[in-house]
């Protein structure tokens, strides 16, 4: 593939969108430079070249549903009953289901496909990438399924935060398009708006001022540390070229 080194041979450029996956979302991807990129599928608003990424906004009412009947060791399906959204095609392909409470407790998989369900209180069916290897009950197991991360990445929000930090767009990736973010090496990040000195260089994390930014991180309770700073004194407002460590 032009740009991309290693394995990744054939496929989609670093520089465009495409309206049909050419790779498995969440592929990663290494440049003659050995900066890292992931694929993603842009969410409902296309991408902003510069801007933090967040993954799709966590629903909780996936978290800790009930089996809706017993699973066996060697099971490749788990059917569980809604916890208050319904379920749309392939809305959790390549995702995540862990099983939250005892018995299986720990057990995490890979989703392979999923059923349709319009009823946010009804069953749907997921088949896994392996079978269980500790037998799930109804009485008391319990199961969260989450949506692979790059499938459908926003811009990292201002106020509250729904999900983690993914990477960054380096190209402005239609809405509902294919395409790659930063997530590794160095990349163009948007600063905030506040002041931005020399402390930008000992690392950064995401802005609560400014959506789709970084700032100098403080060290202070939630921060997330996403990499450093290469320029010594970023200006506000503008992107500066920064050290992702996401991957």
């Amino acid at each position: 593939m032009a740009q991309l080194a290693g394995a990744i041979t054939i496929g989609q450029d670093l520089w465009q969108d495409s309206s049909v996956a050419l790779h498995n979302l969440g592929q990663l991807g290494v440049d003659q430079w050995g900066n890292r990129y992931r694929y993603v599928k842009a969410g409902g608003t296309a991408l902003v070249v510069g801007n933090l990424l967040q993954e799709p906004a966590e629903d909780t009412n996936f978290v800790s549903m009930t089996p809706y009947a017993a699973a066996a060791i060697g099971a490749t399906e788990v059917s569980v009953t809604l916890g208050g959204t319904a379920v749309t095609a392939n809305m959790f392909d390549g995702g995540f289901l862990t099983v939250s409470v005892t018995p299986g407790l720990g057990q995490s998989f890979r989703i392979k496909s999923h059923t349709v369900q319009t009823s946010t209180s009804g069953v749907c069916t997921f088949t896994l990438d392996r079978p269980l290897k500790v037998a799930l009950t109804v009485a008391a197991s319990k199961v969260s399924v989450r949506k692979n991360p790059y499938n459908g990445v926003i811009q990292y929000p201002v106020t509250t935060q729904t999900g983690g930090a993914v990477g960054v767009a380096i190209l402005a990736i239609t809405a509902s398009y294919y395409g790659w973010i930063g997530t590794g090496g160095d990349f163009p990040v948007l600063f905030d708006t506040g002041t931005n000195t020399a402390n930008d260089a000992s690392g950064i994390e995401a802005s609560a001022a400014v959506a789709g930014s970084v700032c100098a991180a403080d060290g202070g309770a939630g921060s997330i540390y996403l990499g450093y700073s290469r320029q010594v004194a970023s200006v506000d407002g503008t992107t500066s070229i920064c050290h992702l460590v996401l991957d």
